[in-house]
């Protein structure tokens, strides 16, 4: 059964600088061929200032830019062992490119303990990371589920 007075608790920030390459390796790895996503010369023929971050990029922020993310969970006594990803959301609140440097702050915002038919259980957490940019303009908001067998 999940701790439900972890619900609330904030992860300490962490820092990511949004990197022109990475969004290009990502969108190359999904077969997104959209040049903006590719070229800098390309995105601000487009209009852009620089590659703006795909719709799905934000999905590295974590991974690449939080590198306590595995050990905070196990803080809150989650069993990374057993984590099945459930779902992940993103909010843009402003345009992210590369070069913008990003602070995340992941919270607990939300667990619950499911009996499955089984008999077994699971939890299932929902976690939001609201990041802001290098001139403190909160530019998105992330949301992941995670289901801990």
């Amino acid at each position: 059964m999940f701790d439900q007075s972890k619900i609330g608790q904030s992860f300490p920030p962490f820092t990511y600088q949004v990197e022109r390459c990475k969004i290009h390796e990502l969108n190359l790895a999904i077969g997104d061929e959209n040049p903006i996503y590719h070229s800098k010369e390309a995105a601000q023929a487009a209009g852009y200032p620089d590659v703006p971050a795909s719709p799905t990029t934000p999905t590295t922020f974590q991974f690449w830019g939080n590198s306590d993310f595995v050990k905070h969970l196990v803080a809150i006594g989650v069993n990374v062992m057993r984590i099945i990803h459930g779902e992940e959301e993103y909010e843009y609140l402003a345009p992210i490119y590369a070069g913008d440097v990003l602070t995340g702050v992941t919270t607990l915002v939300d667990g619950k303990s499911r009996q499955g038919k089984d008999g077994s259980s699971m939890d299932i957490l929902t976690l939001e990371t609201r990041y802001t940019n290098q001139s403190g303009q909160e530019v998105l908001k992330a949301r992941q589920v995670l289901i801990v067998r």
